[in-house]
């Protein structure tokens, strides 16, 4: 069975009930050689946090926990001489985080927790990892998240990441701007527990949008964003794309079919010019008046400006087509 441990204790107190209700929180992880973390906000109270096992290893719910507390290191032979801070909750489905405050402590005092489980056949797990709290405050924020993307869903857009790897990890916040360097704006609201989140506000008529992602942990320390990523908002058009001409080589006086695949949006003033080995332009073909053949390609008659045949050679033909510039080696022979 698993075990996860949870650190609560409830001792007396005589210091006036403001200072009690003063918030430390604990951020202790319970999975099996997990490293336990402890973090704090306020004067005398923890929060310990925990993922809860389940019934039969990571499977079910457990049936109850104990929690214990000492002033020094608690193992299994020591476990009995600690003190049990009750209530303990009712353990949640296995996964599952689960919290519980302890009120009324010493801040010059160093305490330790522990936690076992127990489920419907009364069997006991081992003794969880024991967590000291010497009252020491995290200022240590998570690490930027990694592996920052998005994808258009619909309207929407989905932001997704890695999730990190700090025990003491509470949750993330997403941010998006409309331009690579910002400024950023947050548009989550509560900390995303899970690596996902679904934008759906994306601002009417943005071509792109860029998104960063923070994490921050259970003392409240939020961490440096991540790098920018862009989503694309607006399906770039269709690339311009240039075949081998045919026949190729070609004969003098013959026609060469140059294969051109058209975007959607038309030829515009896109063209092909023939140029000759010495980088001479021997004929300029607009494509919204030339000749085609195949599919979308343009013929070239083998001509030149004046309409004399163009002497044997290599040429190259040039498809321009706004900033897109492309070549294919054509050979004329006798």
């Amino acid at each position: 069975m698993k075990r996860r441990v949870i650190f609560r204790p409830r001792l007396r107190d005589d210091r006036p009930p403001w200072q009690r209700w003063a918030a430390f929180v604990v951020g202790l992880l319970l999975l099996l050689l997990a490293p336990l973390i402890a973090h704090a906000q306020g004067v005398d109270t923890l929060q310990l946090v925990w993922t809860a096992p389940g019934d039969d290893g990571d499977v079910g719910t457990a049936t109850g926990y104990e929690v214990r507390v000492s002033t020094s290191p608690i193992t299994l032979g020591t476990w009995g001489a600690a003190n049990v801070v009750a209530p303990a909750p009712a353990p949640l489905a296995s996964g599952t985080r689960q919290a519980f405050t302890v009120r009324g402590l010493s801040t010059d005092t160093t305490y330790y927790f522990a936690i076992r489980s127990v489920d419907d056949a009364g069997n006991w797990s081992d003794l969880s990892n024991v967590l000291a709290w010497d009252w020491v405050a995290d200022t240590s924020p998570p690490g930027a998240p990694a592996g920052v993307a998005g994808v258009k869903v619909g309207a929407d857009v989905r932001v997704t990441w890695s999730a990190g790897p700090e025990p003491d990890l509470n949750g993330y916040t997403v941010y998006r701007a409309t331009d690579a360097s910002g400024p950023f704006t947050r548009v989550s609201g509560t900390l995303i527990t899970g690596a996902q989140y679904l934008d759906a506000a994306v601002p009417a008529g943005a071509d792109a949008v860029w998104y960063q992602v923070t994490a921050s942990d259970l003392s409240g320390n939020e961490g440096a964003p991540s790098a920018p990523a862009k989503v694309a908002l607006v399906t770039p058009p269709a690339p311009w794309t240039l075949s081998p001409g045919y026949p190729n080589p070609s004969r003098t006086g013959e026609s060469v079919c140059i294969p051109i695949v058209v975007p959607a949006g038309g030829a515009g003033d896109a063209a092909v010019d023939i140029v000759d080995g010495g980088g001479h332009r021997v004929r300029h073909i607009a494509l919204s008046s030339a000749v085609s053949c195949g599919a979308g390609g343009v013929v070239w008659d083998g001509a030149n400006e004046a309409g004399r045949a163009a002497a044997p050679g290599v040429y190259r033909a040039w498809l321009i087509a706004g900033d897109s510039r492309e070549s294919v080696r054509l050979v004329r022979v006798p």
